[in-house]
């Protein structure tokens, strides 16, 4: 046979590997394995190919030295970076704070700007799902802002950025319990959370005040809930301050005269 091969006896270009998965990706970073499934050797005519005899095909595909199985075990394997699940937990801990503290400093940047949509902003922390409650909860039960505050520093007259920061996360706390069940339970923690009587005074005074504010808070939103909470609290010197604020909520709910002596004749 002189000249070119029939068309029917030229091999077929071969076949395009599609990516499919995290296996193959990892024999193409392996190189060589990539190049063994896509490549071909070529036979070529022996010297001493007696005449007559039919010539070798061009281009015929000889076998692979090598199998699939052997090029990827011939591939070093990558081992997985190993994080420590307690690092790996707190850094997202600490992120979400971080967001609660930026919600809390939007929202009350927001309120004196003509164009903020307050609902809009509840909504779209709702949407966020409890993480970011869950979040403003623990930044909240962390006195460390507070105590980094100079000492004897007051709250009423001049309120120092860190006391306004946390008071508008409890404003946020408070437009978000009507919807999330988990911001109302996050009220009642913080505010049955023990005081810790180690702590500077004016830090105790602050906090003391945010419990104020959050049973003031939770008697607008659930006032069952606010009696159960107040009527939980241990300590009787702090039963005595929070009193009028479980009053004045709930005469801020609406609920008529009768019905405050009603829920709270118990207590």
């Amino acid at each position: 046979m002189n000249g070119h091969p029939p068309e029917s006896a030229k091999p077929k270009p071969p076949r395009r590997w599609r990516m499919m998965g995290p296996g193959l990706a990892l024999l193409v970073l392996g190189g060589t394995g990539l190049y063994g499934l896509l490549s071909r050797t070529t036979a070529a005519p022996s010297a001493t190919t007696p005449p007559g005899a039919p010539m070798p095909q061009a281009h015929a595909p000889a076998p692979r030295p090598t199998t699939l199985a052997t090029k990827r075990a011939e591939t070093p394997a990558v081992a997985p970076a190993v994080t420590e699940p307690g690092k790996d937990e707190a850094r997202v801990a600490k992120e979400q704070r971080e967001a609660a503290r930026q919600s809390a400093r939007e929202y009350r940047a927001g309120r004196f700007n003509a164009f903020f949509r307050k609902e809009v902003f509840v909504e779209e922390l709702t949407r966020e799902g409890g993480a970011r409650i869950v979040a403003l909860r623990n930044e909240l039960a962390d006195p460390t802002a507070l105590q980094q505050l100079p000492p004897g520093a007051q709250f009423l007259e001049t309120k120092p950025e860190p006391v306004l920061e946390r008071m508008a996360m409890i404003d946020l706390l408070f437009e978000l319990a009507p919807q999330e069940p988990t911001a109302r339970e996050a009220m009642t923690s913080l505010a049955l959370t023990p005081i810790d009587s180690s702590l500077p005074d004016s830090v105790k005074k602050g906090l003391v005040g945010e419990k104020y504010d959050l049973l003031f808070r939770l008697a607008q939103v659930d006032r069952q809930l606010a009696v159960d909470t107040y009527s939980k609290l241990e300590n009787p010197r702090l039963k005595d301050l929070l009193r009028e604020a479980l009053f004045a909520g709930l005469a801020e709910s609406g609920a008529p005269p009768d019905e405050v002596r009603r829920m709270t004749a118990h207590l």
